[in-house]
């Protein structure tokens, strides 16, 4: 019976329009819009217990959240006016996404730390092509090696690093 109690207090006695003040973590202070309550307490998650597979969409501060408030005096945020950071994560994958960029992890691999390397062996090989010489023939046109190797190892790498953080 305990259980199905607590079970209970976790749905919305009341839905409201709060003022985001402050954002910390998985919670936030927010103000009551109707009455002016402050709440120091509330969940960015309305389902707290899963810390493995979730979704957490942070609300920006100064924003308008709808919040749930529950019988033991808790609150929830369900939705937001304005996003801050979107952070997913599962089993394996783990995905932010916030105004400095995107960050994708999957099985302990960045996906910006991958394509960086591919860019910086790209490069490597570059210089090595640009060093043959051939006797008879056509010698490589180290000119435009090099500058296909600067426009993927510089101007490529850049706006990666401007999407990616």
């Amino acid at each position: 019976m305990e259980s199905l109690k607590k079970l209970l207090n976790r749905f919305p006695v009341e839905v409201a329009n709060a003022k985001v003040i402050d954002v910390k973590e998985n919670i936030c202070h927010i103000v009551l819009e109707n009455s002016g309550q402050e709440i120091w307490n509330c969940s960015i998650n309305s389902i707290v217990e899963n810390k493995e597979n979730q979704l957490t969409i942070h609300p920006k501060e100064g924003s308008i959240v709808v919040v749930g408030l529950t019988g033991d005096g808790s609150a929830s945020i369900l939705a937001v006016s304005e996003v801050e950071k979107i952070y997913f994560r599962n089993d394996k994958s783990e995905f932010t996404f916030d105004g400095s960029g995107f960050q994708f992890n999957r099985d302990g691999e960045n996906l910006k730390e991958v394509l960086n390397g591919f860019q910086d062996g790209f490069g490597k090989l570059c210089d090595e092509l640009a060093k043959v010489v051939v006797s008879i023939g056509v010698t490589p046109d180290v000119p435009a090696i090099m500058q296909i190797k600067n426009d993927i190892v510089n101007t490529n790498k850049q706006a990666l690093n401007k999407i990616l953080t």
